[in-house]
């Protein structure tokens, strides 16, 4: 690991802009879990670890350059540094087209802004076997520093491609399931094990334009059905509540 020089850790500190990390072609990690779980699936290129952590933690990440408390926090994305940051290189993926869609289960993103939702939506996928998430261009990156500490390492396990995602869902075979609050009741709904699961915005729900490549439209109903309840569920929660019913229907075809 190199030494930290003033030209890096301005580097380092500006990887919180999306452009800077476009420029770059780098992201960051922090905090001793997420630093080694991110390195299992990108090249490192920095390590940093503060004085203090390497005190209190003798033996661990012993390739990493030490450097001042203060360092770390000009660079440190968090209101309270863990002491620990990494900077990974950003993958170039193989294209992502309609074929890469058949025989698999795929979620697909349409709008997702909020980066806590992202991350956990990638944790979400990781759990259930979804190894690639495609997403609209106007979806939040998913190398924000914030979305990176919310997957925990599952960035390391998922891949998301960033593309037009209606002209992908258009030009694609599979069946296309899309969450709206009119939809069938996926409780009662015939499930398959492959297409694509859309979800949409936070506040907006799936667009014009992607709804009309959806195949068939799902509901995640309130118990009783049609009780008085919350207007609408997290993103995330949606995802996970979805993306279980999906693979629910594939354990009990096995069993």
């Amino acid at each position: 690991m190199t030494a930290l020089t003033a030209s890096l850790r301005k580097t380092i500190a500006s990887l919180d802009s999306v452009s800077k990390r476009r420029e770059y072609g780098l992201f960051k990690a922090e905090g001793l879990k997420c630093v080694t779980d991110t390195s299992r699936g990108f090249v490192i290129s920095e390590l940093f670890v503060s004085g203090k952590w390497r005190g209190d933690n003798p033996g661990v990440l012993e390739n990493a350059t030490v450097i001042s408390a203060r360092d770390i926090e000009r660079m440190s994305s968090m209101s309270t540094p863990p002491g620990v940051i990494g900077v990974f290189r950003i993958p170039t993926f193989e294209p992502f087209g309609p074929e890469n869609l058949k025989g698999r289960l795929t979620l697909a993103l349409d709008s997702i802004r909020d980066p806590g939702n992202l991350g956990t939506i990638i944790r979400v996928a990781d759990w259930m076997g979804v190894r690639d998430i495609v997403c609209s261009a106007d979806t939040v990156d998913c190398y924000s520093p914030k979305v990176v500490q919310a997957t925990m390492g599952s960035l390391s396990r998922v891949k998301c491609h960033y593309l037009d995602l209606r002209e992908l869902l258009a030009a694609s075979s599979v069946k296309v399931f899309g969450t709206f609050l009119n939809g069938e009741n996926i409780y009662r709904s015939q499930l398959e094990s492959n297409g694509v699961i859309v979800i949409g915005n936070e506040s907006h729900g799936i667009s014009p334009e992607i709804e009309s490549v959806i195949s068939r439209r799902l509901t995640i109903p309130t118990f009783p059905e049609g009780a008085d309840a919350a207007e609408s569920l997290n993103a995330a929660v949606a995802t996970s509540i979805v993306l279980s019913e999906f693979r629910s229907r594939q354990w009990q075809k096995k069993n």
